[in-house]
């Protein structure tokens, strides 16, 4: 009787613990292989120190005045960061905790990182050391991705930077903004996760994953050793490489500063991304890894770019699309235009270029990604409640030269993105500019933003105002400011990166302004 009760309690409670909730039992980042990870790393003689990992809330970081812009944030979707502590020996910026065994007095000590929010969001490197990302990836959703970039760069010497946003660190030197990535990104089609080992298919969503980032061979051996003794596999093994020789790595003045940004889009289930969003530390884990010695460096060569593009164009796709394209625009002027209106037609251009032209040309290119393209339209302004801007064009995600693509309203001043669509909500929308089954109407979109909706079904995207938002200034676009439409196209799923600009039939916008 008893061996029965001892069987009954055992069944109970390990079936109680397979069916746990997500997140009520032993997670993987917080798990003893990771506690033997820790301890093997300090072993073989790396400072561990663990960092943070949060959602940035760009728009209200502006508003706040920490930012003096935002980026050109994708409107209405999130972006995570590491936020990394100081490197041994380095004096802490402003929020920040000193570092391991930090000396105050010591005259040796570098220079602080760039006083920047929120602390610890871009940081100096030495060329021996590694960030450490070990956790879950988002839940499921068409698109995520892990990027490092180059941040803040120092200002060449004898070259004129009075047209751009610069930074005196006082010792640490004076710096602009790049912000260029680094090569590819780790999207959800390529990374090593649980659910898809050695990037094979399967399910990478939520799944154990790991990601080391490093401008050194060595070193990245050295942690894929320790990995590997604490069980972890390296079949969910990412490495990111910092290309050495495209970046001026070290502590001292006039050192480059870096970031890592994690993007994610359009949730299965909005609550379960909401909740990663807000306590991604939960499932996930950073840690900055610094060898007690200083190595040599062993750099990496510069990473193989995937190619874009696949030579065929959406004109190819779509045999009929400039005469439906025509069909769309003629409808659209119809609709809306009146003698109480002037219209303009904006035209669009390729917005930003690829990480390695920024670093090569020394532009700021707003933290861009290779997963996606980036088109803009001419600036405008909305100079009264009554003006509007008409957006359409092909629905790149219906043509397959997308998994996904967005629309968004940026002011100038600002680079805030402030309202935006995206093409889960582009089916349909044109299909009353086109005739009864038209064959290829659902190829096509249309987007209206205004600054009101003129009837409580209306399906206009809002604009609102700067003065007086109660969100924040960076929320809204004030009357006779600049502004422009941008457009991104995410993931060509054969290549996994994103597609060709000259494959694509640009977007196109229409302004209609009030006489």
């Amino acid at each position: 009787m008893k061996k029965n009760i001892a069987l009954f309690i055992f069944s109970f409670l390990l079936f109680s613990l397979i069916n746990l909730p997500a997140g009520a039992a032993d997670e993987f980042a917080y798990s003893q292989k990771i506690t033997r990870l820790i301890k093997g790393l300090q072993a073989d003689g790396f400072i561990v120190q663990e960092g943070d990992y949060r959602m940035i809330d760009i728009l209200k970081l502006c508003s706040d005045g920490w930012l003096k812009y935002c980026f050109g944030n994708n409107a209405g979707f999130p972006y995570l960061a590491y936020l990394l502590p100081p490197a041994p020996g380095q004096k802490p910026s402003r929020g920040q905790k000193p570092p391991v065994g930090f000396n105050p007095g010591d005259p040796k000590n570098f220079p602080a990182n760039i006083d920047f929010m929120p602390p610890g969001i871009t940081y100096k490197l030495r060329p021996d050391e590694a960030i450490l990302f070990i956790g879950k990836t988002p839940p499921p959703a068409k698109y995520f991705s892990y990027r490092s970039y180059v941040g803040f760069v120092a200002n060449k010497f004898g070259k004129d930077y009075s047209d751009v946003y610069t930074l005196d660190t006082g010792e640490g030197g004076v710096y602009h903004r790049v912000f260029a990535s680094l090569g590819d990104p780790i999207n959800h089609l390529n990374q090593f996760t649980s659910g898809t080992r050695k990037g094979e298919s399967g399910n990478p969503f939520n799944k154990e994953t790991v990601v080391v980032t490093s401008a050194h061979k060595g070193v990245y051996q050295r942690v894929r050793k320790a990995l590997k003794e604490a069980g972890i596999p390296f079949s969910i093994v990412n490495e990111d490489i910092i290309p050495l020789s495209m970046v001026n790595m070290g502590l001292q003045k006039g050192k480059d500063t870096f970031l890592v940004l994690t993007r994610a889009a359009l949730w299965e289930d909005e609550s379960a991304g909401r909740a990663f969003l807000e306590a991604p530390k939960k499932t996930c884990r950073v840690f900055r890894l610094t060898p007690q010695k200083i190595l040599n460096e062993d750099p990496y060569a510069v990473p193989k770019l995937k190619p874009r593009g696949n030579g065929v164009s959406e004109f190819k796709i779509i045999p009929k699309a400039a005469a439906d394209l025509e069909t769309l625009r003629r409808a659209i002027l119809e609709k809306y235009g009146s003698p109480d209106y002037q219209i303009k037609e904006l035209h669009t251009t390729i917005w930003l270029p690829d990480g390695f032209v920024g670093i090569a040309d020394d532009l700021d290119v707003l933290a861009e990604d290779r997963d996606t393209t980036y088109l803009k339209t001419d600036d405008f302004q909305l100079k009264s409640d009554d003006d509007f801007v008409i957006v359409y064009g092909v629905n790149h995600e219906k043509t397959g030269k997308a998994v996904y693509c967005n629309v968004s309203f940026y002011g100038q001043e600002l680079l805030n993105g402030v309202a935006g669509s995206n093409s889960s909500k582009f089916t349909g929308s044109a299909r009353k500019y086109f005739p009864r089954n038209h064959p290829g109407a659902d190829f096509y979109y249309q987007v209206k933003f205004a600054r009101k909706k003129s009837t409580p079904d209306d399906e206009s995207i809002v604009v609102e105002t700067s003065t007086g938002n109660p969100k924040g200034k960076a929320y809204g676009v004030d009357h006779n400011k600049d502004a422009f439409i941008a457009f991104r196209s995410y993931i060509e799923k054969p290549n996994q990166v994103g597609p060709a600009h000259f494959e694509l039939i640009y977007d196109r916008a229409i302004l209609f302004t009030k006489k």
